[in-house]
């Protein structure tokens, strides 16, 4: 990878469970969750309370009959789940691969927004962020994370946000494309919108599968991963998306810079067209849009992280603008693309080399500004 500059704009860490009891303030520390296997498939359980379960969707109420086999799978691929947990061992994978930096985001801390009492909440998300900034600590320069805050309790979560974003791990917010019966849209959020906008924090777009928040399709592929893992990322995104732009949040929060992750790119010329036809057509309906979908993203303030191999990549480049667009390896999640990700866009024909200069490093620079 000589001659690039490499940021992987989305990979993961491993967090571990023990990780909630010993960075806990010690007035939770009775009340972390544990981990709990079915079968081959992961269940958390919180305050007696076992996650996901899907029989609110009318699925089988998981931790009493627990999941059919073919749902089970790994979180992990077997040979790099150690990076997941130590940097060491990252560090070493990232050089292997040509990536200067990396940004990491939790495989599983997102989900404690399903847990009710809203204190718990938060100290859960703050033992994460403690954590992950010593995870981050031997390497800070290299690695870099972004936090997790509550945005049920949105006091507590902008709370925690400006106490991370005091340390030089933090780099970005993660932010799920709803929160409960909530889109991004909402007008409770703001303070916490209005806060990374202040901080120079981006939001980064992340949906979970399987587990809450709950993404579009669990409810009716609860037990078929190649259902629900295919629609929960793009789906997503495409709510959170028009939430944003058609809510008026991108006007509102004119700085606010936005990365939609874990989706690919292919679905999103499609996605702006249509929020453009219907905003022109349902005026009434978005009265705090003030510009057409594709301003917002010539104008800097969203940005998509795309697979390397996928083969719409070039035309959507050239369409939205290769700047923005996001090199991610989803490093070390059982579907990432690691190793040689870096070198299979490297080598692609159908990207000249700025453009492979913008989308391996340096517009992940633009999205995260703080990592210098």
């Amino acid at each position: 990878m000589s001659g690039y500059r490499v940021i992987d704009c989305d990979g993961h860490v491993a967090e571990p469970w023990e990780a909630y009891r010993d960075y806990a303030d010690p007035e939770f520390r009775d009340r972390v969750p544990r981990r709990v296997d079915v079968e081959g498939h992961r269940f958390v359980v919180v305050d007696g309370t076992v996650y996901p379960n899907f029989v609110k969707y009318g699925g089988r109420p998981l931790g009493i009959a627990g999941p059919t086999k073919e749902f089970a799978r790994p979180v992990q691929k077997q040979d790099l789940s150690e990076g997941g947990v130590d940097p060491h061992r990252r560090i070493k994978d990232m050089d292997l691969d040509g990536i200067e930096v990396a940004v990491c985001y939790p495989s599983g801390a997102g989900s404690m927004c399903a847990v009710p009492d809203p204190g718990l909440e938060t100290a859960l998300y703050r033992s994460y962020n403690r954590w992950l900034a010593d995870y981050c600590a031997p390497y800070v320069a290299r690695i870099k994370g972004v936090a997790v805050v509550s945005l049920r309790d949105v006091q507590r979560g902008v709370e925690e946000l400006e106490r991370t974003a005091r340390e030089p791990w933090m780099v970005g917010l993660l932010c799920p494309p709803h929160m409960d019966r909530m889109n991004l849209d909402h007008p409770s959020l703001y303070p916490l919108w209005a806060a990374c906008q202040d901080l120079d924090v981006p939001l980064c777009i992340h949906a979970g599968c399987g587990r809450p928040p709950y993404a579009l399709g669990t409810e009716e592929s609860s037990e078929n991963l190649f259902m629900m893992h295919a629609m929960a990322h793009p789906f997503e995104q495409m709510r959170a998306m028009a939430a944003l732009m058609g809510g008026g949040v991108l006007d509102l929060f004119p700085k606010l810079r936005v990365g939609f992750l874990e989706s690919g790119v292919g679905w999103v010329p499609w996605w702006l067209d249509r929020l453009e036809e219907h905003a022109e057509k349902l005026p009434g309906h978005v009265p705090l849009m003030k510009h057409e979908p594709m301003e917002y993203v010539m104008r800097g303030q969203c940005y998509f992280s795309c697979e390397v191999d996928e083969p719409m990549l070039a035309p959507v480049a050239a369409q939205i603008g290769h700047d923005k667009v996001l090199y991610a390896s989803d490093y070390p999640h059982w579907d990432c693309s690691f190793p040689g990700s870096t070198t299979a866009l490297a080598e692609r024909t159908d990207l000249d080399e700025e453009a492979k200069r913008s989308i391996l490093g340096a517009n992940a620079l633009r999205l995260y500004t703080r990592i210098g």
